[in-house]
């Protein structure tokens, strides 16, 4: 069993050094990638600032029930970019259903009696009695998001011009007064890219190596030296896989990182965006990226083993690619994450959803763990693949 260990440390120490010793590889494919992300995330805050931005000349479709004479003047000033229609309580939820669907930005509803109401309003009275002003908007929609804000900022100038007299979305939760079905709008783009970009970098500095450490010895004739040795297989394929792996864990800490340092610059211009994940769930982030990184690399060392050259195995590795990308995307493409245990069994898949889960802090456990057993078992089959791969000189001799 000693001699085992030591032949999986030695040929691991080997790999290890080679790998490291290439310093123009350790910058491009450890230190380059964090920057790199985090340029494009600080990049794509801005990009995304300007593509939600708000026209000028735009006027906001606002609804009002019940619109009260002290408040008429104000909100008909033509200066604002305001189009008010007036409309009954029976038209209420027709107009709610037209926010959802982007149709209206806003619907506002005063108590009928709202003027007589503040004017012979009692401060002894219990809460619960102060008129209530009730508005509704669409989290998903800039331009909802933005009249909410507008028309609040003014009602709460006209409250803080006499006694506190009233207030604003008190009789229900905070959440029903949102009419819309899916995430917020900055919540959508994040989980529906960050995940992708991170598989498309963490993938391409495994592709830096997998393929010149494998087909590349093959293509050499050293790999067909090495396993002349008395060392077991599956011990070269796991020295293999780990060396590999290691290079790859720290490309993975780098996105990571430049992931976590990149947030805040990612949602500038959001007013409703703060960056408030737990150790915990940066902990699940970190565990989920390292599994898919065994994953990334059991895959392409597999490729790499049947490829002749390196030229053939990139070949074979850029379906891998394009299919983690979509994976990536999936978020976006089922509407948040999904809660079936079943989808957490599919490799890589159930990264990209265990991602979108954290983000979204709709995680559940069970798929978390889930997730990281899978993505684990996957590895050490694919190593065995391997093994056997080593063990056939058609394949180790094959060019």
């Amino acid at each position: 069993m000693k001699t085992k260990k030591n032949n999986v440390f030695t040929i691991l120490k080997k790999e290890l050094t080679r790998l490291f010793g290439d310093r123009k590889l350790v910058f491009s494919g450890i230190i380059l990638q964090g920057l790199f992300i985090y340029v494009a995330y600080t990049l794509m805050g801005t990009l995304m600032t300007n593509m939600v931005s708000i026209g000028e000349d735009y006027q906001y479709r606002v609804s009002v029930v019940n619109m009260p004479d002290s408040v008429s003047y104000m909100l008909n000033v033509p200066e604002l970019p305001f189009d008010i229609a007036n409309i009954t309580a029976g038209e209420m939820e027709a107009l709610k259903e037209q926010i959802t669907a982007n149709e209206a930005d806003l619907l506002v509803e005063f108590p009928a009696d709202f003027d007589e109401a503040i004017a012979n309003y009692d401060t002894r009275l219990p809460i619960s009695d102060t008129p209530q002003i009730q508005i509704w908007y669409n989290l998903g929609n800039m331009e909802s998001m933005q009249a909410n804000a507008m028309i609040r900022n003014l009602l709460f100038e006209f409250e803080r011009s006499m006694t506190k007299k009233f207030d604003i979305n008190a009789l229900l939760d905070a959440e029903e007064y949102d009419l819309n079905t899916g995430a917020s709008f900055d919540m959508t783009f994040m989980m529906s890219l960050i995940p992708m970009l991170l598989f498309m970098l963490i993938y391409q500095g495994c592709m830096a190596i997998a393929p010149e450490s494998i087909a590349g010895e093959k293509e050499r004739g050293t790999l067909g030296t090495m396993l002349v040795t008395p060392a077991r297989r599956r011990d070269m394929a796991l020295a293999k896989v780990l060396s590999i792996s290691a290079f790859g864990f720290l490309g993975a800490t780098a996105s990571f990182t430049g992931m976590a340092l990149s947030l805040p610059n990612m949602m500038v211009g959001t007013d409703d965006f703060s960056l408030n994940f737990s150790m915990a769930e940066f902990l699940m982030i970190f565990t989920v990226l390292i599994s898919t990184v065994l994953v990334f690399v059991a895959l392409l060392s597999v490729t790499s083993a049947y490829a002749k050259s390196i030229k053939e195995a990139n070949s074979y590795a850029a379906p891998f690619m394009v299919v983690s990308m979509l994976f990536g995307l999936s978020g976006m493409i089922t509407g948040g994450a999904v809660s079936d245990m079943q989808y957490y069994f599919i490799p890589i898949f159930n990264s990209a959803q265990s991602l979108t889960a954290i983000f979204t802090s709709d995680v559940s456990m069970l798929n978390f763990f889930i997730t990281a057993l899978t993505n684990l078992v996957f590895t050490l089959v694919l190593v065995g693949v391997l093994a056997k791969m080593f063990g056939s000189e058609k394949i180790v001799f094959d060019k």
